[in-house]
């Protein structure tokens, strides 16, 4: 039986004009670039998508604009990245009256939970609280708690909780869960580990460089699906020396907004508290890459 989510998932950006407005017409090309690479989904609002940095109204137009941009094409998971259930479930009847079924929602960060039962109580009350479809989003290093492989089991099984996304790095953790008899999806969020996870049977990966190179990891997920050793190491010894590219940039975000930039898809602009590059660090990335983007590049041509 198809599993509802799975395949590569890019964590969108969210372009921005000069004013700090999210630029639509960006959106609507990277939304474009992505899905004409072949990816199986979009999630909007995520880590790479400034979710928690972008205020309400301007969250509110990237979901909207994202799933009008997309026409049912694909599935649009829309992250919701409050600090309470009952922040979250507010938020969400708001994706949902825009037409939104898929959403994605971590653990309490403010006040992190002290056990695993509560992180259960937590993602319960979203659950009875919602219409549409719950992806669990594990991210420890962001939220203070880590959900573990027993608990994921448990999760998957309320009834609209469809996935779990799991960027803890942890490779241990990851293949308890991964084999495990469970019902839903399991997609891996650390693209250090997505070769490995794809070989051993994950339903997906979210690489925030399929923004730029969707191609790329949609080729590779055909790898990991046929069991291609050979060609799964190729790949993620690509991607182990691209990601070298973030540590020119004294924010990660704005590294991959400059490589969106470079294609012509989108302004490099990021939101109000994340530090713009220099042009030192964009000259820096600009020589990297001489040396480094052509693995991405000869896979496919992508625009």
């Amino acid at each position: 039986m198809e599993k509802e989510i799975q395949g590569i998932i890019p964590p969108l950006l969210t372009p921005l004009d000069r004013e700090g407005d999210v630029d639509v017409p960006a959106l609507k090309r990277l939304i474009e670039h992505c899905i004409r690479g072949g990816v199986s989904g979009i999630f909007v609002l995520g880590s790479c998508g400034e979710g928690t940095v972008l205020s309400r109204e301007q969250r509110r137009c990237a979901a909207e604009k994202a799933l009008e941009i997309t026409g049912g094409r694909i599935p649009v998971l829309v992250g919701v990245l409050e600090t309470s259930a009952a922040g979250i479930t507010e938020e969400i009847k708001e994706y949902e009256e825009m037409g939104a079924e898929y959403f994605v929602a971590a653990a309490p960060y403010y006040l992190p939970p002290g056990s695993q039962e509560e992180i259960l109580e937590h993602f319960r009350y979203i659950t009875e609280h919602m219409h549409g479809k719950l992806i669990i989003y594990n991210i420890p290093p962001y939220t203070n708690s880590d959900i573990l492989p027993t608990t994921m089991e448990r999760l998957l099984e309320m009834p609209k909780v469809t996935a779990i996304k799991d960027s803890t790095g942890n490779w241990a953790l990851f293949q308890k869960i991964l084999f495990a008899e469970k019902k839903g999806s399991l997609l891996s969020g650390n693209e250090d580990l997505c070769g490995a996870a794809m070989l051993l049977g994950a339903d997906g990966c979210v690489p925030c460089l399929a923004n730029i190179y969707p191609g790329f990891y949609v080729d590779m997920l055909v790898y990991g699906r046929e069991k291609n050793v050979d060609k799964i190491l190729e790949y993620q010894r690509a991607i182990v020396e691209m990601k070298e590219v973030f540590q020119y940039g004294r924010s990660w975000i704005a590294v991959v907004k400059y490589l969106c930039a470079r294609k012509g898809l989108i302004l490099p602009y990021v939101g109000k508290i994340l530090p713009e590059l220099t042009e030192g660090e964009k000259n820096a990335i600009e020589e990297y890459l001489k040396d480094h983007e052509s693995m991405y590049e000869n896979r496919r041509n992508y625009l």
